[in-house]
């Protein structure tokens, strides 16, 4: 089951270019904005990412900042759909510094509202919070504030997820310009916000209140969206809070009613979970059934359609990469080319006298040069390819881990669900098969869960790096070898998954050596944390090897080790001997 949250939607503004009332002029000024909207609605992320760049090219060297500005602003939206969070962030900086040293106000308002949308988006509410306030002081500063900003109501929301007690005067500023304005759409919003604060402080009786006037002006504001969120709140509240299933069935169904055509929306998934649920308390088990199966349904063609997205997006961000990368060595090749003419030029005239000598010098040289480069190339690109591998390694091997615990996990359940409702049906046909298959059921959900568990260990992503090593210790340990676990790190530290997650694959494959090849009775791993810098000392009693020669295991040798380590801005140390045991030291730069 789901609260809802109200959806503010911004004013849509059509722009209609009516080339018989305007000059050209007035084109020309409106032209960026037009064609970068035309990409965006349109999807044509690629061609608007090249528009947007020669626009904001073309501004900085006219000194145009506002409307760079305005560019860069449209140019982190397209990075954002594009889920590239980084570039999205690096845009908007990087906008921010041009408005901040050229003092252009409105700029920064907009750029600081936007970055701080884009840190509530990943959920980081404190920093969003943060920027949201700045850009509040300095509309205040500069008497550009007003009761009906949107920002009050996404600072609102970043309030109530921190639970800071600031959250009140948001909520009653936001009715107070609801109830000025005489909205019905925004009173209705306006007392949601107030359904879900009292919801989450557990005063259920004052929070029914609230939901009922939200209620009560949804259906007066004729919005549909506002009327289904206020029926999916009602619904909620009746199933969770007052017991009352019947009546939170019919909300659900009249959500159903209002839009037929809508068969495969995450709100039409929500509503079919939620109905299945009421059902299943009544004991319809029929209907439960039927709407469990039309939200798996549903979440199933979202889910393609979620990943035919992802994957158009991938290839888009290949394409932009790609032409990127061109440009830059479009660009470096023209300079290469430019500095060797110089040289050339110049040796030529300061040492005409000697040229048939020097030339040929000049000519091995460079050649040795071509070479080395080309060496250093073919070792990067080789580098590159085993990184690209073991990060395509790590990524699937998550992505099954999720659609075994996700998917094929919701599946057995659900085939229970179907073997209790018939059970429940018919109690005469209780017959030993069906028990059978209830427990075959159980053992192939519980072998699936552990199977998602080795993919993707369960202490790594709830507890972090550090239980997750000291049960790696205690899971390998044996009679015959023993693993033992020291950290001098401060308990409770956590690091970046991806961060965390490579350091225990790497850990892991290094004991997986030690059990494979180095005989030894004795092993251990200890972590320090020293300079920003986290320290992983791993040693055996074995029987050695030659450093000379690299062992490489099933897929996973010293060689590629050492390029994680090194693709992770870190260094590793081996010293080994034979039947002298070996020791490894690996230092790893701790990401921000």
């Amino acid at each position: 089951m789901t609260l809802k949250w109200t959806n503010f939607k911004l004013p849509f503004w059509t722009i209609l270019l009516l080339f018989i009332l305007f000059s050209r002029f007035a084109t020309a000024q409106n032209k960026t904005t037009d064609s970068l909207s035309y990409y965006i609605e349109n999807k044509d992320y690629l061609n608007g990412l090249k528009y947007s760049r020669q626009k904001s090219k073309l501004y900085l060297e006219n000194k145009d900042y506002k409307r760079y500005c305005d560019v860069s602003l449209k140019k982190a939206d397209i990075y954002f759909m594009l889920n590239d969070n980084q570039k999205s962030f690096e845009t908007l900086f990087k906008a921010l510094k041009i408005a901040e040293d050229h003092n252009i106000v409105e700029s920064r308002i907009k750029i600081m509202e936007d970055i701080g949308h884009r840190y509530a988006s990943i959920r980081d509410y404190k920093k969003a919070k943060k920027y949201y306030e700045i850009s509040l002081n300095l509309r205040k500063r500069n008497n550009l504030l007003s009761d009906d900003l949107f920002v009050y109501q996404r600072l609102y929301k970043a309030l109530f997820y921190l639970d800071s007690d600031s959250v009140t005067f948001y909520m009653n500023k936001i009715m107070r310009s609801a109830k000025k304005s005489g909205d019905f759409s925004r009173l209705s919003s306006s007392y949601n916000n107030y359904y879900t604060y009292y919801s989450n402080k557990q005063n259920y009786v004052l929070a029914k209140k609230y939901l009922d006037s939200c209620a009560f002006y949804a259906e007066k504001s004729k919005s549909t969206e506002r009327i289904v969120t206020s029926l999916s709140n009602l619904g909620y509240h009746s199933l969770t809070v007052e017991k009352n299933y019947k009546k939170g069935i019919e909300q659900y169904l009249k959500i159903l009613e209002i839009n037929p055509s809508d068969t495969i929306s995450q709100n039409v998934s929500d509503t079919y979970l939620n109905l299945s649920y009421g059902y299943e308390m009544m004991g319809d088990y029929k209907n439960a059934i039927d709407y469990m199966n039309k939200y798996f349904h549903v979440n199933e063609t979202i889910y393609e359609d979620n990943i035919k997205r992802a994957i158009s997006d991938v290839e888009t961000k290949y394409k932009i990469e790609k032409i990127e990368n061109e440009n830059k060595e479009k660009q470096r090749l023209l300079e290469e080319k430019q500095k060797n003419n110089q040289k050339i030029i110049l040796i030529f005239i300061a040492l005409f006298a000697f040229s048939t000598i020097l030339f040929y010098f000049f000519y091995q040289n460079l050649k040795l040069k071509q070479k080395n480069r080309f060496i250093e190339l073919d070792r990067q690109i080789k580098q590159n390819i085993i990184n690209a591998t073991i990060d395509g390694q790590e990524i699937e091997r998550k992505n099954i881990a999720t659609i075994l615990h996700d998917s094929i996990s919701a599946l057995l359940s659900s085939a229970g669900l179907h073997l209790s409702a018939y059970a429940a049906k018919n109690p005469t046909e209780n017959s030993e098969e069906i028990q059978k298959t209830r427990a075959i059921l159980k053992e192939a959900h519980d072998n699936v869960r552990d199977l998602s568990h080795e993919l993707i260990p369960p202490l790594l992503a709830k507890f972090g790096l550090f239980h997750a090593l000291q049960d790696l210790c205690e899971k390998n340990s044996n009679s015959i070898l023993q693993f033992e676990y020291s950290s001098y790190v401060p308990q409770g530290r956590r690091y970046n998954e991806e961060f965390e997650m490579r350091v225990y694959f790497i850990t892991a494959e290094l004991f997986n050596n030690i059990i494979k090849h180095s005989k030894a009775s004795k092993a251990y791993i200890t972590l320090e944390e020293n300079n920003k810098q986290l320290l992983l000392t791993i040693e055996d009693d074995g029987k050695g090897f030659d450093t000379s020669k690299e062992l490489l295991s099933d897929g996973f040798g010293l060689t590629q080790i050492k390029s994680r380590i090194k693709h992770l801005k870190g260094t590793i140390s081996i010293n080994s001997k034979i039947n002298a045991g070996t020791l490894i030291y690996i230092k790893l730069q701790i990401p921000k």
